[in-house]
């Protein structure tokens, strides 16, 4: 018996013997390459409040500390207009298919910087056939990798072939997931090439082994903040030179929105707003809709401190333009600004024409973006609206002197106010004091559900603009004043 094996034994042994003791033993067979571990867990008198203590013990004894967050190092925001860049991105793949994350990552990246003037070239693998919307050099090496191990003769071509590609025109290049075991033969051959532009390498998932990636002309670009300092000690430089952008999330990507709808949202930057209610009327019918009342409770709820927008879909614009100025006019006398109301067919001109009408899809997207629905409206038969926003999760409305929307409604999931119908029509309840209450109502009901303000958290700081111009313009400039001879 080792002198290990010794210790164990005389430990069970005055377990045995205390008056209360708690052992846990975890033995590996390794005859066994999976499901290898068994764990076993012996306790007797041993109160439940000092288990906690004991095993905080026993991974202090082990050296195991809770890493210090490091400072990120965050690239100043560009407050004025820069040049536009050429810039290279270069990757390993040979196909991006949509159920890989990272090819979906560079995608966006590809469209986000295009949208934002930049020239995109993409270097991918020989032979690829990946379709990407820019300029692609299929000229990657494509060859047989090993994890860890550096094929010399393809990491001399790579280096040929960088050397005689980034041309003095590039501004920048920007790699991806180069840090993975098998790419190893990559890694080296841009550290050795000696080009003498900025290099900007993503890493799109963590980073298993030490490696050395530390190049001078380089910034590395990580996913979240959190964990700069393990991922700088991981790939061998200093926290300084990690910078962070996020993956974008943005709607118009993930549901390939129409360009109409894309248009509303960033003419109106809906993903600042807090409460937004899309509409879609007839515009000869915009009183019977209640348009009225949604204005007024609007503006009730912008003055509450609410970023709100409420957007009218209207067909049949053309007919009724004096009727939507005057609406427009109610609602600046309610606080409402033309960022906060808007009509879609005054937004028609040559690229957008919307006169008449905005397709039934952009209704559906724009409602699938919104969280409210005010349905005052005075008769219904059976309203696909209030079933479309229903099944788009907004908070739902009702007038509740129309019976008839109740057959379409449960009840306690939703709100109700007598706004007044063709059934029922009086004068009680329609003054600012009772509209305020109802405002105060839908502000609880919105700001305490959690989902919908996750969604717009991770939409107000993961949408494309966020994304280019918080974290992904700043890093580009940064590398380049940092690196570049011609900034």
């Amino acid at each position: 018996m080792n002198q290990e094996n010794k210790n164990l034994r005389d430990l069970c042994d005055n377990a045995c013997k205390a008056d209360g003791f708690f052992v846990t033993a975890t033995l590996r067979d390794n005859k066994k390459v999976e499901n290898n571990l068994q764990h076993y867990v012996i306790r007797n008198k041993f109160p439940i409040d000092d288990i906690t203590l004991s095993i905080d013990q026993a991974l202090s004894s082990m050296g195991i500390r809770h890493p210090k967050r490091v400072e990120v190092t965050k690239s100043p925001i560009i407050e004025h207009v820069q040049r536009p860049l050429k810039i290279a991105i270069i990757s390993h793949f040979n196909t991006m298919p949509q159920s890989y994350s990272p090819a979906r990552a560079v995608r966006n990246q590809i469209k986000i910087l295009q949208e934002f003037g930049h020239t995109v070239v993409f270097f991918t693998q020989e032979g690829s056939r990946v379709d990407v919307d820019c300029e692609i050099r299929s000229i990657v090496p494509k060859f047989k990798r090993e994890k860890n191990i550096v094929n010399d003769d393809v990491k001399q071509k790579f280096v040929d072939i960088l050397r005689r590609e980034l041309t003095s025109d590039f501004d920048i290049a920007i790699s991806h997931d180069l840090y993975i075991d098998d790419c190893i033969t990559y890694r080296e051959a841009i550290r050795e090439c000696g080009v003498p532009i900025p290099w900007l390498h993503f890493a799109r998932s963590g980073v298993g082994k030490q490696i050395d990636f530390s190049m001078d002309n380089a910034l590395y670009v990580y996913l979240n903040e959190s964990d700069i300092g393990r991922f700088a000690k991981m790939i061998s430089v200093e926290p300084s030179k990690v910078r962070v952008v996020f993956n974008e999330k943005d709607p118009s990507y993930l549901f390939n929105y129409h360009p109409v709808t894309s248009m509303v949202v960033n003419k109106f930057h809906l993903w600042e707003k807090d409460i937004i209610q899309t509409y879609p009327m007839c515009s000869t019918r915009m009183d019977a809709k209640g348009i009225n009342s949604v204005i007024k409770v609007f503006g009730l709820l912008k003055e509450m401190g609410n970023k709100v927008s409420l957007i009218i879909c209207n067909a049949n614009g053309r007919r009724r333009v004096d009727e939507l100025v005057n609406k427009q006019k109610l609602a600046h006398a309610y606080g409402l600004t033309e960022d906060d109301f808007v009509f879609t067919s005054l937004l028609a001109d040559d690229t957008y024409q919307i006169q008449s009408e905005v397709p039934n899809q952009v209704a559906s997207e724009l409602m699938h973006l919104s969280n409210l629905f005010i349905f005052p409206t005075k008769a219904e038969v059976c309203s696909n609206v209030l079933l479309e926003a229903s099944m788009t999760k907004n908070l739902i409305v009702l007038n509740d002197d129309l019976p008839s929307l109740f057959d379409f409604a449960d009840k306690s999931n939703v709100l109700s106010y007598p706004f007044t119908s063709f059934n029922n029509v009086h004068y009680n309840h329609q003054n600012d004091e009772d509209f305020l209450k109802l405002a105060k109502s839908i502000h609880g009901q919105i700001h305490s559900n959690k989902a919908d303000k996750q969604f717009r958290h991770v939409w107000r700081v993961h949408n494309r603009n966020s994304i280019y111009y918080n974290f992904l313009q700043p890093v580009l400039y940064d590398a380049l004043k940092m690196f570049s001879k011609s900034v």
